[in-house]
């Protein structure tokens, strides 16, 4: 009776064994994975990786941010983090792709975008005033950096006397935050400095609303994409079709 049933429970051990070897095991990185885990204090999420890969048609760009063309995008939580912390900075340096420095770590920002020409076209000859100071300060209107220069403790910086001044007439643009600061500059990318600066050089937005945390990364991507297609979980009342208690 013994000998009967002995194979059976030698592959009873052997399937245990294969079952507990792939818990215990991490699976391979290469491919995309079938699903992935994220823990959210509103509770666990368990997103189906597979099934998005193939309705996107493999175009990883859509939720990426990269080209559809990448093989191995970066996790949304290697530039997305839970929070903004030294922990994050010091992470991230080692699971990003140089390449994707300059994503977040531009050289700066020129001002490609602002025309003085179309400045003189929308105002009368000689009103120059209407920017530039009056004769009392500048006898004749010249360059704002002149006398405006950055790390000047004489009188405002140039940053902040150019904003201050175009902010009286475009407080349409400064109400748009981060988002209207296209209508004036243009991001230099083009190659990386050998010191990334950091965020608070150019920008007085924190970090984590320059760059959305994981949460704020996922409720926006995900539900605003299910939203735009009429399909999946999105709105208020959505959330216990993502997340388990």
């Amino acid at each position: 009776m013994q000998k009967r049933y002995l194979p059976i429970a030698i592959v009873t051990g052997v399937l245990f064994l294969i079952a507990v070897g792939g818990y215990i095991i991490p699976a391979s990185s290469d491919g995309p994975p079938i699903r992935t885990l994220l823990d959210n204090k509103g509770g666990k999420v368990i997103l189906n990786h597979a099934s998005h890969v193939q309705t996107m048609q493999e175009d990883c760009g859509v939720c990426h941010h990269t080209t559809g063309n990448a093989q191995n995008p970066p996790a949304c939580a290697d530039c997305h983090a839970k929070k903004f912390d030294e922990t994050f900075t010091a992470k991230h340096q080692n699971t990003l792709d140089d390449a994707l420095c300059v994503s977040c770590h531009h050289l700066g920002a020129t001002i490609d975008n602002f025309s003085h020409d179309d400045h003189v076209d929308d105002y009368s000859e000689g009103d120059c005033q209407s920017c530039h100071h009056d004769p009392s300060i500048e006898s004749e209107p010249q360059a704002c950096s002149n006398c405006h220069m950055d790390g000047s403790n004489s009188v405002l910086n140039l940053k902040k006397a150019s904003h201050t001044r175009c902010a009286d007439c475009h407080d349409d643009m400064y109400k748009d935050g981060i988002k209207g600061c296209s209508n004036c500059h243009t991001r230099s990318t083009n190659e990386l400095e050998p010191a990334q600066q950091s965020c608070k050089s150019c920008h007085d937005t924190p970090a984590d609303q320059l760059i959305p945390t994981t949460m704020n990364a996922f409720h926006t991507q995900c539900m605003g994409c299910h939203e735009d297609n009429g399909t999946g979980p999105f709105g208020d009342e959505a959330c216990y079709q993502c997340h388990m208690k």
